[in-house]
């Protein structure tokens, strides 16, 4: 197979884009050093930016182009192999490697990275930090790109690191407001709990297979199974790399840094916390699906976190104010959505909706960033309503949006949701636990979606005219909506039902990526419902979606079309029944709390202790006083040392005395 060096341009355009962007910053505070009225060079960085990434699309698209061209058991563009690590019996070599999963996250975070950066444009215009926002974004695209098209697992996780450490700098980018440098802080910390459970976790692979390469160590999964040695090894090991995956993906029970996210930009949350880096450990599993094939105990595993994740998050979502706050608990909801397919084994249908999920929330978030910026940095959906009216483009896409996530028949999210539950119930036996969780998350989303389209969009006028006019946003923010609207609606036809008798494409083309798992796990025949069940299941889905949305929009719109302000309303009386449950709701269940309380109060206790008590007063205390008393010891001794010969007359009389007494003491025994 030839070798195809430009592969290393795709995440190498974003790096060079990052590197003249910080360069554009440096001189624009140059010459505001020399002049406070100065703009310097730093608008030219959206131009730099959005070129780099037109380039690495671009890129992206020739190479799926050449894999199209191509048998579909050969399908892989690779570049030639940079010899990086050696030692001992082990070698590390890197490569970039597109193939059919890669090529489709490719598109995933160039495609509409591209058109957040394209959106950001307008959205971050004359904030003082412009060029180093799209530094810092570039920089992240680049990590992201070097995560999904690493050959090894160590180039993998360069990129898994880049992208952790790009988040840590764009959540806590409005810094000096305070809050956002605090979740800035959260959101590392969290991640790197689960980054040395993949640390582990790649040791052990290390042992199992002496390599990193991702390839072999798929394909050496199945002889280490014939050999029935290495069993409790490969679950071991599959269950530390999920550890890590539950950091990047916020699944339970480390979750609680995505919502705290939002303190970002919103380019930040559509871009990171919506579309690339929070699949990352989706990414990772069906990489590596046929060692999570191998160990079925893990997968049910994750399946259990999965749905816990899905309907925690979901119902949080269900009592939140904030507009970005639902998204967040939304995003956390989907992304368990994204592992339940894959407890199932339904990997091409994980990919599937982390696809659509990519389309619609991007949408959704870039949509709630139009909303915040015509209301003047409002946020809270109870100071709404009627926006309609007032931003009519920013309304209509946000309405494509939150018809694919909430389950529309037909429409992208509505089918990909469907195929994992399908799939869950397929499996039978746990799986039907699972199924009925996923269901259940599916009514709660079609809920809160409609919620917030009601109180935001719909019924009365409720901010403060007088202080607040809101207004459309700018074309470069809503010609990004449109586009990601028509994903959105059209998203779907990647993965259409088999009832419908058409080919699905998204599994056709990720078969040589999946095959190895299912041979694993299903002896290549995973399980298939008649069309008669899945008829049923679309109809239930349907039903849900219709009961659910109607109940989620009418009960806080109720005759909301005619200016009723029914929305806040319906939540005081919800909170005033039940102020117990309503307040854990937004406060999700109290796990962050609980976490506060527990786990990082007695830390930081514990971390006072050591650093005061220990290492202060009784470390310093012994090592100061020890020299204390060595200083005035000495100083003492030092007295004695006069220069008078009367002293020193005394002294060696003393001295005499002395040795005439041990002289005698001696004499007499």
């Amino acid at each position: 197979m030839p070798h195809s060096q430009w592969l290393w341009m795709i995440p190498a355009m974003p790096l060079l884009g990052s590197i003249l962007c910080g360069i554009l910053h440096f001189m624009t505070l140059k010459a505001r050093k020399a002049n406070a009225d100065a703009t310097g060079p730093g608008p030219l960085a959206s131009l730099v930016a959005n070129a780099a990434m037109a380039v690495s699309f671009g890129l992206s698209c020739l190479a799926i182009y050449q894999l199209t061209g191509m048998d579909s058991a050969a399908r892989l563009l690779e570049s030639a192999p940079w010899h990086w690590i050696e030692t001992g019996k082990m070698s590390v070599d890197v490569s970039m490697v597109v193939d059919p999963l890669s090529s489709l996250l490719l598109l995933v975070i160039t495609g509409i990275g591209l058109l957040i950066h394209i959106y950001s444009a307008g959205y971050m215009k004359g904030d003082p930090g412009f060029a180093k926002f799209f530094s810092y974004l570039n920089l992240f695209v680049a990590a992201m790109l070097m995560l999904v098209m690493s050959s090894s697992l160590l180039g993998l996780f360069i990129g898994w690191e880049g992208v952790g450490l790009c988040s840590y700098l764009l959540i806590g980018f409005w810094y000096h407001k305070g809050w956002p440098a605090e979740a800035g802080q959260k959101a590392f910390v969290v991640n790197r709990i689960g980054d040395a459970f993949f640390v582990i976790g790649s040791f052990l692979l290390i042992q199992l297979f002496g390599t990193l390469d991702l390839s072999e160590i798929g394909a050496g999964v199945a002889g280490l199974l014939e050999s029935g040695e290495h069993s409790t090894q490969l679950m071991l090991a599959a269950l530390l790399l999920f550890g890590g995956a539950c950091g990047k993906s916020a699944q339970m029970p480390l979750f609680v840094w995505l919502p705290d996210a939002m303190a970002g930009p919103t380019p930040v949350s559509a871009l990171i916390h919506a579309a690339t880096m929070v699949t990352s450990g989706v990414y990772l599993v069906v990489r590596l699906n046929p060692l999570f094939a191998a160990s079925p105990g893990v997968l049910l595993f994750i399946g259990v976190v999965a749905a816990a994740t899905a309907f925690i998050a979901g119902t949080s979502a269900m009592a939140q104010r904030d507009l970005k706050g639902v998204l967040a608990y939304s995003t956390v909801s989907q992304l368990g959505y994204m592992f339940l397919g894959l407890a199932a084994g339904a990997w091409s249908s994980a990919i599937f909706h982390l696809i659509t999920h990519a389309f619609f929330k991007a949408l959704l978030f870039l949509g709630a960033g139009s909303v915040i910026h015509g209301m003047h940095e409002e946020q809270d959906m109870h100071k709404m309503g009627g926006l309609r009216r007032h931003m009519p483009k920013t309304f209509i896409t946000f309405l494509a949006g939150a018809l694919a996530l909430s389950g529309f028949p037909l429409l992208s999210g509505f089918i990909s949701k469907d195929e994992i539950l399908a799939m869950n119930f397929a499996r039978g036996g746990l799986h039907y636990g699972l199924w009925a969780v996923g269901v259940a998350t599916a009514a709660i989303t079609a809920f809160y979606t409609w919620r917030m389209v009601a109180l935001t969009f719909f019924g009365e006028e409720r901010f403060d005219k007088d202080k607040v006019h809101p207004h459309e946003s700018p074309f470069s923010m809503t010609l990004p909506l449109f586009i990601l609207a028509g994903l959105a609606l059209a998203g779907g036809v990647l993965g259409i039902p088999p009832v419908f008798h058409a080919t699905h494409i998204l599994e056709h083309w990720l078969e040589p990526i999946t095959a190895p798992g299912n041979a694993i796990l299903f002896g290549g025949h995973p399980p298939h419902l008649s069309h008669a069940v899945e008829w049923a299941l679309l109809g239930l889905g349907t039903l849900i979606f219709f009961a659910f949305a109607h109940l989620g929009f009418r009960g806080l719109a109720r005759i909301g079309l005619a200016g009723s302000n029914q929305g806040p309303q319906f939540d005081e009386q919800q909170a005033a029944k039940r102020p117990g449950l309503y307040g854990k709701l937004q406060d999700a269940w109290s796990i962050d709390s609980t976490y506060t309380s527990w786990i990082v109060q007695p830390l930081k206790l514990f971390a006072f202790v050591i650093a005061v008590v220990v290492d202060q007063f009784a470390v310093d205390g012994i090592v100061n006083g020890a020299a204390k008393v060595a200083r005035q010891s000495a100083e003492r001794l030092r007295k004695l040392s006069d220069g008078g010969v009367a002293s020193y007359g005394l002294w060696m009389g003393a001295g005499a005395i002395l040795l005439a007494a041990l002289w005698m003491a001696g004499g007499a025994n």
